[in-house]
């Protein structure tokens, strides 16, 4: 195996070891862990993206932006808990475009009428949501409006690449969803909610990333050169 894909391999293998560390502080409520672990998840997953990549493309820089910006959400939301709401809609709004820009030429190339059959709903499902939630936003209205249509369209053009970033967007989709009701829907109770919206984001996001770089044209490790032939001689 080829000293890149060894890296990208045992970045996922850190990025799983992470995820499932942060799930645990959730359930044990282990704050400091819980915080610890939630700022490097996208930042792992940038660097197997980076890793696989040979090259920075429309795709992979737009991708590479987006995991910026959600550590960006990640790290700035645990540092001021009290702007948690804003902070996080921000950030992950600006992902989610920066998601949406690297997916559409996947979607122009790979579209799937069934996926994209399936992908109708999600429209329906913001619109609702949000209807929903709109009463209990009170000052973020607009953000959360602009965040829904972001989501949607992700979402949407997620199901044109592969089906990894298929299930990606549409987990993504489902965390939001369930955030959204924890912060904005007045009576909502969902049991482990946190641990319902982390499991949907890490794993989701991990989708999207994993199916960008099983769609580039080429990654790293397929055009690092072979070993040379070793000319050996038997002597009779």
């Amino acid at each position: 195996m080829s000293p890149s894909r060894s890296a990208v391999t045992a970045l996922w293998v850190a990025y799983a070891v992470i995820g499932v560390t942060h799930l645990g502080a959730i359930l044990g409520d282990l704050a400091v862990l819980q915080r610890t672990t939630q700022m490097m998840l996208a930042p792992v997953l940038l660097a197997a993206l980076l890793t696989a990549a040979p090259r920075l493309t429309r795709i992979t820089t737009f991708m590479a932006i987006g995991l910026i910006s959600a550590t960006a959400g990640d790290s700035l939301s645990q540092v001021a808990p009290e702007a948690v709401q804003q902070i996080s809609a921000e950030f992950f709004l600006l992902a989610i475009i920066c998601y949406s820009v690297a997916l559409m030429p996947l979607w122009r190339t790979n579209r799937d009428p069934l996926r994209l059959a399936l992908a109708i709903p999600y429209g329906a499902v913001v619109i609702g949501l949000f209807l929903a939630c709109a009463d209990g936003a009170g000052p973020l209205l607009p953000l959360v409006a602009a965040y829904a249509i972001a989501l949607a369209t992700m979402a949407f053009l997620s199901s044109g690449g592969n089906g990894m970033t298929w299930t990606g967007g549409t987990l993504f989709l489902l965390s939001s969803s369930v955030l959204a009701m924890t912060w904005f829907l007045p009576g909502a109770s969902i049991g482990y909610s946190t641990v319902w919206v982390m499991f949907t984001y890490i794993v989701g996001q991990a989708m999207l990333v994993g199916g960008v770089i099983q769609l580039l044209p080429e990654r790293r490790w397929e055009l690092q050169p072979e070993e040379p032939p070793v000319l050996v001689i038997v002597e009779g």
